[in-house]
């Protein structure tokens, strides 16, 4: 009934992968860490390790929460759909956390999201626009912020070609690193 695990301190779990996630997101995780629970969270059918996953990413502890976003990035696609109808709270969550890691992450979970007319916020729209204006925010939520940007506003016209005026702004406001450059240059493509 009990089966070995490899890593994370040789923790004895059930065969049903029952276990407390969040003392394994307390301290630092690994890539073979990564690999395990991911594996653990994706082979549970009812999808009870994603749903206490989800809430550990708003736990009040910075490591565990962090943790738990960079592991919702490396499951699998299907369980990944399973935060579509969580996108107002991901957003929320991404616009006001003081870690920039974990913003980061849900930016880049939100990234992997369809944007339709319904899940369409303005204040989030906002965020993203000032964040990928912004030369003190980090290159990666910058260039995040632009993508979802271009995701948002392409479903309207008018706030595409708002959109178009920042990006060609852009460079001019201060020199774009090297990867913004790619993110801008990829976009423009797509708008052609």
């Amino acid at each position: 009934d009990l089966v070995r695990s490899r890593g994370l301190g040789d923790v004895y779990k059930r065969q049903d992968y029952s276990c407390d996630l969040r003392s394994k997101l307390l301290g630092r995780i690994h890539e073979n860490d990564i690999r395990e629970l991911c594996h653990m969270i994706q082979c549970c059918e009812n999808h009870s390790l994603t749903e206490q996953l989800y809430k550990l990413m708003f736990d009040a502890d910075k490591r565990v929460s962090d943790n738990a976003a960079w592991l919702f990035t490396h499951l699998a696609p299907a369980h990944q759909r399973w935060l579509y109808p969580k996108c107002n709270e991901l957003m929320q969550e991404a616009m006001h956390t003081p870690s920039e890691t974990k913003c980061r992450l849900l930016l880049t979970l939100l990234a992997a999201q369809p944007f339709r007319e319904e899940n369409l916020r303005t204040d989030f729209l906002d965020f993203c626009m000032s964040r990928m204006t912004s030369s003190g925010s980090p290159t990666g939520i910058r260039a995040l912020c632009m993508k979802l940007s271009y995701l948002q506003c392409q479903l309207y016209p008018e706030l595409l070609a708002e959109f178009r005026s920042a990006l060609e702004m852009l460079e001019e406001a201060s020199p774009l690193s090297p990867a913004l450059k790619v993110a801008r240059k990829n976009i423009l493509k797509k708008m052609r």
